[in-house]
C-alpha cells in the first residue's frame, strides 16, 4: 500500500495509548440453555494497544489487542486468546479526506458481537472476522458534504451450525447543514451477502438496498437527537419490502450522562442471509463524586432470522477511579432470550474489572 507521506520520518508526531482491562466474572448461564444450566467463573484479561502517527497530511493508524480468557469450566466455557488486529491510513484534503481500514478480529460464537446479529447457539466457538473499508468525503457546497465508504466482511465459523459468508456495502451519503444545529441527510445503501459453499449450506445469495432520509438536531450544548426513515428492499428466500429506521437521544450534563436508541435494521447473519432486527436500548450514569460513578443499562432486541428469538438484558454498575491510569468497576447484569416452542432461557452476570490506562505520549 503506498502512502504519500510528507516530512521525514523523525518530524513525525506519534501518540500510544494503552487500555488493559482484568475481569473477574460469575456467569450463571454462559450457553443461555433453557435446561440443566451449568455456571462458570472467568477470568478475562484483555490489554489493546494502540499507535498513531501523524505526517502532515496523512495519519496512520495500528491496533493490537489480545483477550484472553481462562474458564473454571472447560466443558461449559473453553479456555481463549481472541486477536484483534488493525491497520489504517487518513489523508486529508481541503476538501474532506480518504483512507483505507484493514481488521482482523476473532470473537467467541457466544459474545455480544455476534448474538447481536440474531445469532442463537449454544456453542462455544469462534468467529473470525476480516473487514476492509475504504472510505472518501468531500464538501462540493459551503453547507453540503458527499461521502462514500466501501466496506468487505469475511467470516467464517468452526461450529457447523453456522454459515459463514461474505458481505459486500457500498453506502452513499449526503448532508446538508440546514442551520447551525441542523442537519439533514439523505443516503443509499447497496450490500450483497454470499454464503460460504460447503456441503451442507442451504443460504442463498442475497441483496439488500436501502434508500434513506434523517434529521440531526442540536436542542442544546447538552443534548442531541438524530431521526432516520427507510425501505429495505431483500432479494432472496425470505426477503420482501419492509419500512427501516431509527431515533436516538444523547444527553452530556456537567454530573449525568444518558442516551436511549430505537433502530430498525437488516444485517448479515451467520445463520444465513439478512437477518432482521428491532432493538431498543437505553444508559444513563452519574457521578457522585469527583472519582465515584454509578450507571443502569438496559436492552431489548428482537430477531425476525432463521432462528427468531428475543433477548431482553438489564445491568448496573458501580465505578471507582484511583488515579488517572487505574480504576475499579463493579457490574452486575441479567439476560433472557425467548424463543417460541422453548422455555425462556435466562442468565445472571457478576463481575469485578481492574482497568489500567496508560496516558498518551
Amino acid at each position: 500500500m503506498m502512502m504519500p507521506f510528507s516530512g521525514a520520518v523523525s518530524a513525525a508526531n506519534w501518540q500510544s495509548s494503552v487500555v488493559a482491562p482484568t475481569t473477574v466474572e460469575y456467569d450463571s448461564n454462559p450457553l443461555l440453555l433453557t435446561s440443566k444450566e451449568k455456571g462458570v467463573m472467568r477470568t478475562i484479561i484483555a490489554p489493546d494497544y494502540n499507535l498513531i502517527g501523524q505526517f502532515d497530511q496523512d495519519q496512520l493508524r495500528l491496533g493490537m489487542g489480545l483477550r484472553v480468557l481462562h474458564s473454571s469450566d472447560r466443558s461449559v466455557v473453553g479456555n481463549r486468546e481472541d486477536p484483534n488486529l488493525s491497520l489504517g491510513w487518513q489523508r486529508t484534503t481541503e476538501t474532506g479526506g480518504f483512507g483505507l481500514l484493514a481488521q482482523y478480529v476473532e470473537s467467541s460464537t457466544l459474545s455480544g458481537a455476534v448474538q447481536q446479529t440474531g445469532v442463537v447457539t449454544s456453542v462455544d466457538g469462534t468467529q473470525k472476522m476480516s473487514t476492509l473499508t475504504g472510505n472518501w468525503s468531500s464538501a462540493i457546497s459551503e453547507r453540503s458534504t458527499l461521502a462514500n465508504q466501501l466496506r468487505y466482511n469475511h467470516a467464517r465459523y468452526d461450529t457447523a451450525t453456522l454459515t459463514g459468508y461474505d458481505e459486500y456495502a457500498n453506502d452513499f451519503t449526503w448532508t446538508y447543514a440546514w442551520s447551525e444545529r441542523t442537519d439533514i441527510i439523505t443516503g443509499f445503501e447497496a450490500r450483497r451477502y454470499e454464503p460460504q459453499i460447503t456441503s451442507t449450506t442451504t443460504a442463498i445469495a442475497t441483496n439488500s438496498y436501502i434508500p434513506s432520509i434523517g434529521l440531526k438536531h442540536q436542542f442544546t450544548d447538552q443534548l442531541e437527537g438524530k431521526v432516520h426513515i427507510g425501505v429495505n428492499k431483500t432479494s432472496g428466500s425470505g426477503g420482501g419490502q419492509r419500512g427501516e429506521g431509527g431515533a436516538s437521544l444523547f444527553y452530556r450534563g456537567e454530573r449525568a450522562e444518558a442516551n436511549l436508541n430505537a433502530e430498525r435494521s437488516t444485517v448479515a447473519s451467520a445463520e444465513g442471509g439478512f437477518a432482521q432486527l428491532d432493538m431498543v436500548s437505553g444508559a444513563w450514569s452519574y457521578r457522585l463524586t469527583e472519582l465515584n460513578r454509578v450507571g443502569v443499562e438496559a436492552s431489548w432486541q428482537d430477531s425476525k432470522g432463521q432462528t427468531p428469538n428475543t433477548l431482553y438484558t438489564y445491568g448496573v454498575w458501580a465505578s471507582r477511579e484511583f488515579s488517572p491510569a487505574w480504576d475499579l468497576r463493579l457490574s452486575l447484569q441479567y439476560k433472557e432470550r425467548q424463543q417460541k416452542g422453548l422455555p425462556d432461557a435466562e442468565a445472571t452476570i457478576a463481575g469485578l474489572t481492574l482497568t489500567y490506562r496508560y496516558p498518551d505520549i
